[in-house]
């Protein structure tokens, strides 16, 4: 009999909200995830991150020929750049290498220096990444400005003061305000 009595205040709790859970269950469950597919839209990014990031290294490549790169450091520089554009963060590498690296072919002097190019060569690419400035393009802009923000729009124009009324002013001066005074001393 109570479970019969709370099922049915239950019942009418959720009725008395109407259409709107189901409305809301609908539009959060089914319209925003075909309207925006997280998956689909990272696959997009990194392959973005990664054409940039290859784009970069054929500049950086032709302009120091003089600079040669073993094939570790420049896919770690590839990898760096991508990881910072994509998720931001100081630059540094994670703490292991891609497992590409973890193979027993690895596990000698020369592994180990390889291992060491990708990691300076992350490392290169992040800065690089950092410098160019294309982090700040691919995140999304928020309402809640950061105090350092620099303001690229101009300013809202002004009216012309001769649109306003001349014989008073549109707003009151500011008037000073006294500290209030302490009464239990007689201060």
């Amino acid at each position: 009999m109570r479970m019969r009595f709370a099922f049915g205040i239950l019942g009418l709790c959720f009725i008395s909200f109407g259409c709107y859970p189901v409305a809301l269950a609908t539009r959060t469950c089914v319209i925003e995830p075909i309207q925006y597919c997280k998956i689909a839209d990272d696959i997009q990014e990194r392959r973005r991150d990664y054409a940039l990031a290859e784009e970069t290294w054929q500049v950086f490549a032709q302009a120091h020929p003089d600079h040669p790169a073993s094939p570790d450091y420049e896919c770690g520089f590839k990898d760096g750049f991508a990881d910072y554009l994509y998720a931001g963060g100081t630059g540094e590498p994670p703490p292991v290498p891609p497992r590409q690296y973890w193979r027993i072919t690895y596990e000698a002097p020369q592994g180990h220096q390889a291992i060491e190019d990708w990691f300076a060569g992350f490392r290169f690419g992040a800065a690089v990444a950092r410098a160019s400035g294309y982090r700040e393009l691919v995140t999304i802009p928020s309402s809640s400005r950061s105090p350092n923000a620099v303001d690229l729009h101009l300013a809202p124009a002004t009216p012309e003061r001769s649109a306003l009324p001349s014989d008073k002013d549109v707003l009151p001066p500011p008037r000073e305000i006294a500290a209030p005074r302490n009464t239990e001393n007689g201060k």
